[in-house]
């Protein structure tokens, strides 16, 4: 259980969420909505991936610009993330996308705690989308998966990992070896991206039918604004989730942040530029106490149990991290320790950009 939930990182979302990104910057999203029987028609997959080529040359800049959501299983909360570097993407001589990636990422177990991580893959895709009216929906089934590796940077709590009386130590060659295993055995799986005529993205693993959505915490509201994500994210004591990268791409911007807090009395909303936020997240996925942003951040507020709490917040172009923490080493609140009692936070979150009011 321990290496699965692990290798739920999903390598290939980040890939979903690049070439999505990349295939409706070459071309017109809606244009493809007034004729879905044409692009939807069984013979046409030539023109489909005619369409999709067109990301190719996009596809690693878009993906370095993502992180992954991770769930233990598909309808649980968030409970970690992976963070692309590495890239090169080849699309081979039968049509299909090769693509060779590697990251960073964390998640949290209860029998691990925060365990820090990185992975590879290089796994051949056959793509493929469909419309929904505007709605695209795109889909990755593996074909080949030549290459993955795991390797663990960061197990908080070692002393309680075992399988079968066999230790899995930070590091070890049979964690690595066990972890790279089952990368492989999640990306068979396969990914489904649904982009928004408006930019918005959902993913999620496996085929989703066409007119099906992911569980969401908010409706989309007809307001003007992108939305970037919509989520529940599970923040346990002394842990914190780093969102982002967030992107505001013109002056006169803001970003709304719409958060419901469960389980918890209260954690701290933090808003980071993108570089000293990925310099505070590798200390994040290395050392097991956290520690307090290396600058003081953008923005710091704490966020209580109860009604929805709403802030929007103009920003100059760039990209930030939005930071949910449930520390005492950054923000204004203090998690209250229980023997034996976590008391996670649930932390239900949209954010959207528009307009600066």
């Amino acid at each position: 259980m321990l290496l699965r939930t692990a290798a739920r990182l999903a390598l290939g979302l980040a890939l979903c969420l690049a070439l999505l990104g990349a295939v409706c910057g070459a071309c017109g999203q809606g244009a493809l909505g007034v004729m879905p029987g044409v692009v939807n028609d069984p013979g046409n997959l030539s023109l489909r991936r005619a369409i999709l080529a067109f990301a190719t040359s996009q596809l690693c800049t878009e993906m370095q610009r993502r992180s992954v959501p991770l769930r233990l299983r598909d309808d649980d909360p968030v409970t970690g993330r992976f963070y692309p570097s590495s890239c090169v993407a080849q699309e081979l001589a039968n049509g299909n996308l090769f693509l060779q990636f590697g990251g960073s990422g964390v998640i949290w177990t209860n029998l691990t705690k925060r365990m820090g991580f990185d992975a590879s893959a290089a796994v051949e895709y056959d793509h493929d989308f469909l419309m929904d009216g505007d709605t695209m929906y795109v889909y990755f089934r593996q074909r080949s998966t030549t290459a993955a590796s795991f390797t663990t940077r960061l197990i908080e709590q070692p002393a309680a990992v075992s399988l079968g009386g066999v230790s899995l130590a930070q590091g070890s060659a049979y964690a690595n070896a066990l972890g790279a295993q089952l990368v492989k055995t999640e990306i068979a799986r396969g990914f489904t991206v649904i982009r928004d005529d408006d930019g918005a993205v959902q993913l999620g693993l496996g085929v989703i039918e066409k007119g099906q959505r992911p569980r969401a915490p908010y409706e989309r509201r007809d307001n003007g604004k992108l939305l970037l994500a919509n989520e529940r994210t599970e923040v346990h004591q002394n842990q914190r989730d780093y969102i982002g990268p967030l992107e505001i791409t013109d002056s006169g911007q803001a970003v709304t942040l719409t958060i419901a807090l469960e389980g918890a009395p209260g954690v701290d909303v933090i808003l980071v530029p993108r570089i000293l936020a990925e310099q505070w997240l590798q200390v994040y996925l290395t050392q097991p106490a956290p520690t307090p942003p290396p600058t003081p951040p953008l923005y710091d507020e704490p966020v209580y149990s109860g009604a929805p709490w709403r802030r929007t917040l103009p920003l100059p172009k760039g990209q930030y991290y939005l930071v949910v923490d449930n520390t005492s080493a950054a923000g204004r609140t203090q998690p209250t320790t229980y023997a034996l009692d976590d008391r996670a936070a649930l932390v239900s979150y949209a954010v959207e950009v528009g307009d600066a009011p």
